[in-house]
């Protein structure tokens, strides 16, 4: 088996360190100050002195010490490399690393969409899909993936949970529905590919798959922007000011009189984006807010789910808060953001949908 190349660099600064501070300890107690064996610091001179590196003799040798050459050994055991890299080199692959997650994660803090056609766009929010539910309106997700193909400059958005993806103790509830996981991810894939998607954010469920998500995968192959947890984007069109999004699965914070609190809470405290969405909880709510400093209008928004029987919300006694499982929300880009009507909601995605194709008549 051919020799692994020697690293010159980690070999001279070994050489360098032992020379100047560690010749006059034993190799063991020198090692350990490197943070290496024994056999690896004395490979390491040795291999320095091939390099014509000058190595300073051990001081504090068997024979300095005694005063006399050792008896020779009974026995010899061939050196065994280390099992791991040297520190060295995982110092610079840690390095590495936290370089690229730094760019991924300021990347992902506002993801930059350009929007290449003019006038208007519109953006249907779909609710929790849960498309392997027995409780779920498969027909409804499928004629609103058709709006997005239909209707010029509208796409599609996913706010997460995209099937039930049941784990652990709650695997039992696939005794409970007709479909299994096999259809449950064909279904997915389905409705994923058939969809002209904005962006996809992951919810609990999904989360639940952890690296083994095939929303995630699924959605890579069908080119889609896909976020675990939470999407904010900035959309830039060929007119008027950007427009700001934060999509989550949900946000932090609930209340018995307001079924948007959460995201609404969100906007009043946090970053005032123009539109904040969010889904889970199976509820609708819309609040809109003025940023009493700059003026611009933001939109919070809740949408409820595809769902639309669930059991698990029956046996609780949650109240029905559903206006539909979907919104439609039309931007008119041309607009300034102080304007209310820069973001306008329909509750009826085909409703929204007619909307949009008079205002883009009309650009």
């Amino acid at each position: 088996m051919a020799s692994l190349p020697r690293d010159k660099a980690a070999i001279k600064r070994v050489a360098e360190k032992w020379n100047k501070e560690l010749s006059d300890l034993d190799y063991a107690t020198a090692g350990r100050k490197l943070g290496m064996s024994r056999a690896t610091l004395k490979r390491h001179l040795r291999d320095a002195a091939s390099l014509g590196i000058e190595v300073a003799p051990c001081e504090n040798s068997y024979t300095q010490k005694r005063g006399a050459s050792p008896p020779p050994p009974e026995y010899e055991i061939d050196e065994l490399p280390d099992d791991d890299l040297d520190v060295e080199t995982i110092i610079l692959q840690r390095k590495r690393e936290f370089a690229q997650k730094r760019r991924h994660e300021e990347a992902a803090a506002l993801i930059k969409v350009n929007i290449r056609i003019p006038g208007p766009i519109g953006i249907l929010h779909f609710g929790d899909p849960h498309v392997d539910d027995d409780g779920t309106d498969i027909a409804a997700i499928e004629r609103h993936s058709d709006l997005t193909h239909k209707v010029e400059g509208l796409f599609g958005a996913n706010c997460g949970d995209t099937t039930n993806a049941w784990v652990g103790r709650l695997a039992r509830l696939y005794s409970d529905q007709n479909c299994g996981r096999k259809r449950a991810i064909k279904i997915a894939e389905w409705f994923i590919k058939r969809t002209k998607w904005l962006y996809m954010v992951g919810g609990n469920h999904d989360g639940w798959a952890g690296e083994d998500d095939p929303i995630k995968w699924i959605a890579r192959q069908s080119n889609t922007l896909y976020r675990p947890s939470e999407a904010r984007l900035v959309l830039h069109f060929p007119q008027g000011e950007p427009f700001y999004i934060n999509a989550r699965h949900d946000f932090s914070g609930a209340s018995m009189w307001n079924p948007a609190h959460g995201v609404m809470k969100a906007t009043q405290i946090g970053v005032r984006d123009d539109l904040a969405t969010c889904g889970h909880r199976h509820v609708s709510g819309y609040g809109i807010l003025k940023d009493p400093t700059t003026g611009k209008t933001c939109h919070s928004l809740q949408v409820a789910s595809y769902k639309v029987y669930d059991r698990f919300a029956k046996d609780k006694g949650f109240r029905d808060q559903h206006l539909g499982p979907a919104a439609l929300t039309v931007i008119q880009p041309e607009k300034p953001p102080q304007h209310p009507d820069r973001c306008k909601v329909f509750w009826d995605p085909e409703e929204g949908a007619e909307y949009l194709t008079f205002k883009r008549r009309k650009k």
